[in-house]
């Protein structure tokens, strides 16, 4: 195992920031994030696979909440609590991918998650044991420590500041870094790009009819775009909720444009999904909606269009070639040869869960194209049904009824959180070849329940006196409610 020049700065920052609170640790560890390309350390032993930035940097973030003189261990404890599903779904999986294939082994032919000599697009070998099989439960172990993470940062002072503003310079420098990388091919700034581009992965420069894909730190358009789907989604429901609005809601504003012109499918089907999410809670739950804000989405679109049609009017074909880069990206992938590769890998999911009796034969073992199917494959029924328990704790804050008298910031980021988390899991979920959710998901997802922790929510309880009277005189019961502070999973 050695260091990158990545991990040797991280190194120092995460000494420095030992010394610090833990809003500081939340906001080096979303920075981390922003290198997805890179690597931290190589560990030639496993395969040549090497580690992220953002799994190096939760070695400094737990050193600090472990510190004797921290006092956020308590607040973890209450991490592992209200995050119980997801600690669940983390220790089956790993036991799964250390034991699974070598129960399995020989038992099923598989496309591996790392294949360097394959004979066609739809080649696989017999299922065995692989080094990415502890690959995997590095991730997911990663992710469930970024969950832990997120939900201590936000409960501490400074926490809730720190994602908010922090999410908005992560929205600016991943914009202005893609389109940067995007539009400078073949010049010395892409060298300077590579250096950051050190993992080992396929670091792919692609481009489609003259439009270069926005790439920026990571190794290719999807991933660029999976990152920047979150933080687009983040900063947008802030700005819907008047959280920061000016900042969020411009940070919003940059990605969803470069989103558009990173020409990848994964950022076209987010956000067709997030269009859809927004228009139809603003049709179904009218007198919840913002009247601003609604005025100000649909003078945005309105300007988007006219610019549209204005660099229409002045770039010749670009209307069609625009138009042919969106159907190739979209409607043509289910079609084409990648498409029924992709088609193939998601249907191993069904095949390895049929086989192992619905035990699944362990995450690592195969490369997939579903998060679902993936997660389907490897982990079976036990892997599907605490994901989708801990889903469901997930989204409880959106419509979560809360005493909002003083809280109504922490009320707003809560289900800005608790809206981004699943919904960048809809892309994970047609193009993800591994069966973890990610770190940005986990990022949400524990920052939801932290904070769902502690806003008090309004309890209903029936008062027996009016129950029993309103049943003599026929009348309906009616409750009297009352608010407690949230100590239970949400």
């Amino acid at each position: 195992m050695s260091f990158t020049f990545v991990g040797l700065v991280q190194l120092v920052i995460g000494f420095v920031l030992l010394f610090r609170s833990m809003p500081a640790m939340l906001l080096f560890l979303m920075a981390s994030g922003l290198f997805g390309g890179a690597a931290a350390l190589t560990v030639p032993a496993l395969g040549n696979s090497s580690i992220p930035p953002i799994q190096f940097a939760l070695v400094f973030v737990y050193l600090r909440v472990l510190m004797p003189s921290g006092g956020y261990f308590e607040l973890w404890r209450d991490g592992v609590k209200d995050n119980f599903p997801l600690v669940l779904f983390t220790l089956y999986g790993m036991v799964a991918a250390l034991v699974a294939p070598r129960i399995f082994a020989g038992q099923i032919d598989v496309a591996p998650m790392r294949f360097d000599d394959a004979r066609s697009l739809f080649d696989t070998v017999p299922l065995k044991p692989t080094s990415q099989n502890i690959t995997a439960c590095v991730y997911l172990l990663g992710a469930l420590m970024v969950t832990l993470s997120a939900y201590v940062a936000v409960r501490t002072a400074g926490g809730i500041e720190a994602l908010v503003k922090g999410g908005v310079v992560i929205g600016w420098v991943h914009a202005l870094t893609g389109l940067i990388a995007s539009q400078t091919k073949g010049t010395w700034v892409q060298d300077v790009f590579a250096l950051f581009r050190n993992g080992a992965y396929a670091q792919l420069d692609q481009s489609y009819q003259g439009f270069n894909r926005v790439d920026g730190l990571f190794p290719e358009a999807s991933g660029w775009a999976a990152f920047a789907l979150g933080w687009f989604v983040f900063n947008a429901e802030c700005w819907y909720r008047s959280v920061w609005a000016r900042h969020t809601g411009t940070a919003a504003l940059l990605l969803g444009g470069v989103l558009f012109l990173s020409t990848s499918s994964t950022a076209y089907v987010g956000l067709a999904c997030y269009a859809a999410f927004f228009a139809g809670r603003a049709a179904l739950f009218p007198a919840a909606a913002q009247p601003q804000r609604l005025r100000q989405a649909a003078a945005a679109l309105v300007a988007l269009v006219f610019l549209v049609a204005v660099a229409i009017a002045v770039v010749p074909g670009m209307a069609a070639k625009i138009g042919q880069m969106v159907v190739h990206m979209t409607v043509d992938k289910g079609t084409s040869v990648s498409g029924q590769q992709r088609l193939f890998w998601a249907m191993q999911g069904v095949t390895a869960f049929i086989a192992s009796g619905g035990l699944g034969i362990g995450p690592g073992s195969f490369r997939s194209s579903s998060l679902f199917m993936a997660i389907l494959g490897t982990m079976g029924v036990i892997g599907i049904g605490t994901f989708v328990w801990y889903l469901i704790s997930v989204v409880r804050p959106i419509g979560a009824t809360v005493a909002a008298s003083g809280h109504e910031a922490m009320i707003a980021v809560m289900r800005a959180c608790a809206v981004t988390a699943p919904i960048i899991l809809i892309p994970a979920a047609v193009s993800s070849p591994n069966s973890h959710p990610g770190t940005s998901f986990a990022i949400f997802a524990g920052a939801a329940l932290g904070l769902r922790r502690m806003i008090p929510h309004v309890v209903r309880k029936p008062d027996l006196a009016i129950l029993v009277s309103r049943k003599l005189s026929g009348s309906p019961p009616q409750a009297v409610a009352t608010a407690r502070s949230s100590g239970g999973s949400a």
